[in-house]
């Protein structure tokens, strides 16, 4: 059994300086501006309590069969809250918004498993699954009275719903090596049945989402290995992506005074499919270079996109707005030039695309997009080491605009005592010093003729942490750790 709880706050605070209006809206004159200080708090709790028992037995004759149960509860919650007040007197109070996020969640994820080798060229892995989760949410958006200084209910933005999903799901693997050769194949077959009930504070919306599937998911992965070292792989796998409960629910919650976010209740999950070739070249002193050219498709992409909810407000939705194609190559190397120093780069560069049609409009979006990881290890001693990290991502298209290149330099330091029992540990995290623009990024989306908007978004840089962690035990606990199954995805 395991329990503990989660949160998470979003603070942004924003002064609207230039708030203002032109007509006609291209190339107009402005007829007013208006000033104020948005107050926007989301915070994000999580109560959960998980439960699970697994059993094994392995027989005479070297199968293996293995089960397991889990439950899961997690109460979700909120509040989000929503201030417009005066500039600079923030005692005046133009508009005050509150609303709660309270939705429990069920989860139960019972599976079966058994390993036996039939046959000389290979060991068979087959078993079943079965995952139930049942989510309710009560949610109350009000907003303030300014006469009576009283919260009111806002009926078009508070709804109940209860999202209750059945997945059952059966495989079938085969896996083995002969000679210079290792392979896989394996197929999944995946039933998921979801019913998504609606319904508003006034008895007007009552609607109950049914959507199901049943659809093979294979995998199959050849390797080859040379005489010098050199390994060549080609695989095909193809894999479901599933949307959260919160992306679901149509009625909008206030994420800042300019935006109103809401889900799609006929939200379909993503279906990926993904081809690989590649090759691995291993190299004497632990030093290696690869490259992996590959075809990414993902049906029923899942994008954030914009509407218009009036003259100052968009609404975000996330909804499907097609399908998206990349076809990459993934290059790195490892690189240890000494014992104590080891190095490693990687880039991805791929053309991506997206096609489909949103709001009854086409979307036609193509761009060439690149990254680039590194880091750098050094130890000092057996006791001390340096670590130095290095992520960057180029600007990448989206179905309504572009998000911004983004990168991130990051130091760490490790130092033990007695043993190993004592770990010190101290983080830089986001390394700017005022000279970069390090966790920083913008997003731009527009509508021709309708809307048109940038949002540079400024995280916090320069973070040092320091982690003292001290273990009483050296030995090491064979038990196993619960992970969360649903509640954690959904937080």
């Amino acid at each position: 059994f395991y329990a503990g709880k989660r949160q998470k706050d979003r603070l942004a605070d924003i002064v609207y300086f230039d708030n203002r209006g032109i007509t006609p809206a291209d190339g107009g004159d402005r007829f007013y501006t208006f000033q104020y200080f948005n107050h926007n708090l989301r915070k994000r709790s999580g109560d959960f309590v998980l439960g699970s028992f697994d059993y094994s037995h392995l027989f005479e004759n070297g199968s293996k069969l293995s089960t397991s149960f889990l439950y899961e509860y997690t109460l979700l919650g909120g509040p989000t809250e929503n201030d417009n007040l005066g500039f600079t007197d923030n005692n005046i109070i133009y508009q005050q918004e509150y609303n709660t996020n309270d939705n429990p969640l069920n989860g139960i994820r019972f599976q079966v498993d058994y390993a036996w080798k039939p046959f000389s060229f290979g060991q068979m892995e087959t078993g079943y699954q079965y995952r139930n989760l049942d989510h309710k949410g009560d949610f109350v958006y009000e907003r303030r009275n300014n006469a009576t200084g009283d919260f009111e209910l806002v009926p078009e933005f508070s709804s109940e719903v209860d999202l209750v999903r059945d997945l059952h799901s059966a495989y079938a693997q085969l896996t083995g090596e002969k000679d210079k050769w290792e392979y896989a194949a394996g197929i999944r077959m995946e039933g998921m049945d979801r019913t998504f009930d609606l319904r508003d504070k006034l008895g007007q919306v009552d609607t109950t989402y049914t959507y199901d599937y049943l659809k093979p998911f294979p995998s199959v992965s050849v390797q080859y290995t040379s005489e010098n070292k050199t390994k060549l792989k080609a695989a095909y796998s193809k894999r479901v992506e599933r949307t959260t409960t919160f992306k679901m629910n149509p009625f909008p919650e206030r994420e800042h005074s300019e935006t109103l976010e809401q889900g799609d209740p006929t939200l379909r999950p993503e279906f990926i499919d993904l081809f690989e070739l590649g090759v691995i070249k291993n190299f004497t002193g632990g030093n290696s270079v690869y490259a992996t050219a590959y075809y990414r498709d993902v049906k029923n992409l899942v994008n954030r996109v914009n509407t218009v909810y009036n003259d100052t407000i968009l609404n975000r939705i996330y909804s499907n707005v097609g399908t998206s194609h990349s076809v990459g190559l993934e290059i790195g190397t490892q690189l240890k030039p000494t014992r104590n120093w080891s190095n490693f780069i990687g880039a991805n560069l791929y053309s991506y695309s997206i096609d489909g049609a949103y709001d009854g409009r086409n979307v036609d979006s193509e761009a060439f997009v690149y990254s680039v990881n590194a880091n750098s290890s050094y130890d000092f001693s057996d006791t001390a080491s340096a670590q130095f990290t290095f992520n960057f991502i180029s600007a990448q298209n989206t179905a309504q605009g572009e998000d911004s290149s983004f990168y991130s330099p990051n130091l760490s330091l490790r130092k033990t005592f007695f043993g190993d029992r004592l770990v010190a540990t101290l983080q830089w995290q986001h390394i700017d010093m005022g000279l970069l623009k390090s966790n920083e990024q913008s997003i731009t989306t527009f509508r021709e003729g309708e809307f048109f908007t940038t949002t540079n978004y400024v995280y916090e840089v320069d973070v040092v942490l320091l982690n003292l962690s001290y273990t009483f035990n050296n030995n090491k606990n064979k038990a196993k750790f619960i992970d969360s199954e649903f509640g954690k995805r959904e937080f």
